[in-house]
């Protein structure tokens, strides 16, 4: 009977309800389609970043300070950040691969190093420090020219970006095969390596502000981190700086001209051998850790099996670890892509708050409308308490009315947010110029209906149809059966 009467007051009152009706279905079409796209956006930077940088699962130190697979973060931005190598890697690897939800797992890490042009000067990059397996599991990449690494071979996979960007702004055309210098100046202090180029790759999407993204084989760049590589290298040095080395040159004359200056002789002090060096230091010798130690790791990067909600496969991992006290994390793509993953979520919270905007402004308006028609409907009201109308009964009436509107103006407008949403599907949206390219990683966008925006969507109009009925109830309990009798 509440619902009868209702749609008999809305047919009555068509010109309002359309009013209404229209406000609603705008809402609910910009809040539908609008979320849509953006769930659509943050799934195509989803599997940018999982097949491209970070996996599904990213297992990290948790001494880690900023857990982004691009590197660690600093407090203090005078210092050089450090990332930690992960501790008891075996037994983190012995726990990874027996997750039933992993299909394939890599290790990798994170360096940033300068390019040294001569003359020309240097230009910043970050590099990913792998071994060659790691293209198996991370299969992204698509080589423009030369190859991929090979098994214990040095060298680097240049980004197409920065090829193109050294070719076109310093002149110069790097090739397969040349040798390019790099300069870290790192916790370790300077560090200088010169590694041959044995490819030239790009993503077939991609982030643009990760362009600047190459390839080193792994001991390179731990070398170029500050560590000991275990190995003696030769270094060319040029014969005029090391002319002071000679025989003939002169070593006095390097302290000045003293000839009484004490001197230690053979006799008085021993020969120096490599058998008895370290007794000069110390009992003890020193211990030298290789950084070329397969163990040396600071990401486990995780593809899981298809279908395997990579959440579970987090939580799995960290009690896992948990368990036997390790120090390291697991982790989704969101986090590991840090601070890229934070303007997409940002860019989210930024229109859902503009809806709710939206909302709070159709719930105002609504409430105004549904006023005046408690004015305009004193007398009835008014009769129908005074023929014994309980105040629930209008506050059912009211609630009634609200929920039909909301019900079929909402339904309306997802209806018309899922037909824009299919019409940009079939159609395609490039974003393939640097704006869109950062938001939608390059390529052609093909929005989706998703369970998000519908979720959000229902919760909108529930919202709607909560909070439009409480003022104009108010007020139209408020009428008495006297007020009925004195109106005409």
């Amino acid at each position: 009977m509440v619902w009868a009467i209702a749609i008999r007051n809305l047919w009555q009152h068509r010109a309002k309800t359309l009013i209404i009706g229209m406000l609603v279905t705008i809402g609910i079409m910009l809040s539908f389609a609008g979320n849509a796209f953006i769930d659509s956006l943050i799934k195509n930077i989803s599997g940018i970043f999982t097949n491209y940088y970070t996996g599904n699962v990213l297992v990290t130190s948790s001494e880690t300070m900023g857990a982004s697979v691009f590197g660690s973060e600093s407090e203090d931005a005078m210092s050089f950040p450090v990332t930690p190598v992960l501790k008891d890697f075996d037994r983190v690897m012995e726990i990874v691969k027996a997750d039933p939800g992993v299909e394939s797992v890599t290790r990798q890490l994170s360096s940033y190093a300068m390019f040294n042009i001569d003359e020309l000067g240097m230009d910043y990059a970050c590099f990913f420090g792998v071994e060659p397996q790691y293209f198996e599991v991370m299969n992204g990449v698509e080589i423009v020219q030369g190859r991929l690494l090979k098994e214990g071979e040095e060298g680097m996979l240049l980004h197409y970006d920065l090829w193109k960007k050294f070719k076109d702004q310093k002149s110069v055309d790097l090739k397969v095969g040349d040798t390019i210098q790099l300069n870290n100046f790192g916790v370790g202090g300077l560090k200088i390596r010169e590694v041959p180029i044995v490819g030239i790759f790009k993503f077939p999407l991609g982030n643009k502000r990760l362009f600047d993204m190459s390839f080193l084989d792994a001991k390179s760049a731990r070398y170029l981190m500050g560590s000991n590589s275990g190995v003696r290298e030769k270094v060319a040095v040029s014969a005029e700086k090391t002319a002071l080395l000679s025989d003939d040159s002169d070593l006095d004359s390097l302290f000045g001209d003293d000839s009484s200056a004490s001197s230690l002789t053979a006799e008085s002090a021993g020969a120096v051998s490599a058998s008895n060096v370290y007794d000069i230091l110390g009992d003890e010798k020193p211990s030298v850790k290789p950084a070329d130690q397969p163990t040396s790791w600071h990401y486990v990067v995780i593809k899981t099996k298809k279908g395997v909600n990579p959440d579970t496969v987090v939580k799995r991992l960290n009690a896992a670890f948990d368990d036997e006290d390790l120090m390291v994390r697991s982790q989704g793509w969101g986090i590991s892509a840090m601070p890229d993953s934070l303007t997409y979520f940002g860019v989210q919270l930024l229109f859902n708050v503009a809806v709710f905007i939206l909302g709070f402004v159709a719930i105002i308006i609504i409430m105004n409308t549904l006023v005046v028609s408690v004015m305009e409907r004193t007398s009835e009201i008014g009769t129908m308490r005074a023929l014994g109308a309980q105040k629930g009964f209008v506050t059912k009436m009211f609630i009634a009315e609200t929920s039909f509107i909301t019900l079929v103006f909402g339904a309306i407008g997802m209806a018309l947010g899922a037909g824009i949403i299919l019409a940009l599907n079939k159609i395609g949206i490039p974003t393939d110029n640097d704006t869109l390219r950062y938001l939608g990683g390059g390529g052609i966008l093909r929005p989706t209906i998703g369970a998000s925006p519908i979720t959000f969507s229902l919760c909108f109009m529930a919202l709607i149809a909560l909070l439009s009925w409480i003022y104009p109830v108010m007020i139209a309990l408020k009428v008495s059966p006297l007020k009925a009798i004195s109106s005409d």
